[in-house]
């Protein structure tokens, strides 16, 4: 990482010496540094598992779907119902939240297996945590855990809906014929 920010700090020197005569956008080049310094920062400091290069902000950014990477300041950004009622102070925090909770697996919204992948992701001790909105938020010391295993934790449970959503679809049809059988 030092080196990267020696390069940064070497080359905007130089563009700002010359500021006036050249036509790049030095400011847009700064905040581009800023956010591939942060995701360096994210890589070797934290053991994030991600290409630095793609990072566009150090406020709010989506990495993966439902998994965000955002900084709360417990009032501008804050958790909604955080179920200990506590909130972020200027905090980076990694944030993967389903606002259309069990959804994620099939229209025939499957709660009892959404909770039950819900609760694997609580086993990675998520600092914050908003059940109402099936939020979790996690510290940067312990986010590169969750964050590096995200991926594999949804295949696995996806493939483990498939056998599941063939024995919802079961009971629900075995219900439907015992409804017209007793009629």
């Amino acid at each position: 990482m030092e080196l990267t920010k020696k390069a940064y700090k070497e080359i905007l020197k130089v563009l700002n010496k010359y500021k006036n005569e050249i036509v790049f956008d030095i400011d847009n080049l700064e905040t581009k540094a800023k956010h591939h310094l942060f995701g360096v920062e994210l890589v070797e400091k934290y053991g994030f598992d991600l290409d630095p290069k793609r990072m566009y902000s150090t406020d709010w950014q989506e990495l993966r779907e439902n998994v965000f990477i955002g900084f709360w300041d417990g009032e501008r950004r804050k958790i909604h119902w955080s179920d200990d009622g506590s909130q972020p102070n200027d905090e980076i925090l990694l944030c993967i939240k389903y606002p259309t909770d069990a959804y994620i697996f099939g229209g025939d919204y499957p709660t009892v297996f959404f909770q039950k992948f819900f609760l694997e992701l609580k086993t990675y001790k998520p600092k914050y945590i908003d059940s109402q909105n099936h939020s979790l938020y996690f510290s940067m010391e312990n986010a590169s855990k969750i964050f590096n295993a995200y991926d594999s934790i949804v295949k696995e449970y996806r493939e483990k809906n498939k056998e599941d959503l063939k024995q919802r679809k079961i009971k629900k049809m075995k219900d439907e014929l015992s409804k017209l059988e007793s009629n």
